[in-house]
């Protein structure tokens, strides 16, 4: 999304874009409802199994996880490709150089969304484990998983569909 804005002779160009492994957390802020239900969706997963943990508590553990999981993400995802490529546009009558999606940028974020799901579950599991610890919290990782299955079917249908209605 590229906005620009001019004053007389001056401009000011302003490029809202991320690098395409940070899609998937980055989202989130840009979509809050997408980000609170899938929290809410992870919640219910954790509810339903181990139905004795009070719910302030489960919530408590899913988003501490979650803080975790977002913040080794972002750190890692600017390890890896950004998918932006150099644009030049035309502001103010000038030639300027922005950042802009690349031939492939989709194709990342693809990729970007299937490593996150696997990285959540492997640093959400032992945070829990560990949160959890004096509980008796049986097939802990199965049902980790089980959360994040459906709290990112519903992180993407949500984002999916609040695309399609601000498009």
């Amino acid at each position: 999304m590229t906005l620009t804005f001019a004053k007389e002779n001056s401009m000011l160009l302003a490029n809202v874009i991320f690098p395409a492994f940070s899609a998937p957390y980055f989202s989130q802020l840009l979509f809050p409802i997408a980000g609170i239900a899938a929290i809410l969706t992870e919640v219910f997963v954790f509810r339903k199994v181990y139905s004795s943990l009070e719910f302030f508590k489960t919530l408590g553990f899913v988003v501490i996880a979650n803080i975790a999981s977002w913040i080794f993400g972002i750190v890692l995802s600017h390890f890896l490709p950004s998918g932006l490529a150099p644009k030049i546009v035309q502001a103010g009558g000038q030639e300027v150089s922005v950042l802009s999606r690349g031939d492939n940028f989709g194709s990342l974020v693809i990729a970007a969304f299937v490593l996150a799901f696997i990285l959540s579950i492997l640093i959400e599991y032992p945070v829990w484990r560990s949160l959890g610890r004096k509980m008796d919290l049986p097939k802990l990782f199965r049902t980790t998983c089980i959360a994040h299955v459906a709290s990112y079917t519903v992180l993407i249908i949500t984002l999916l569909v609040t695309a399609l209605i601000m498009s």
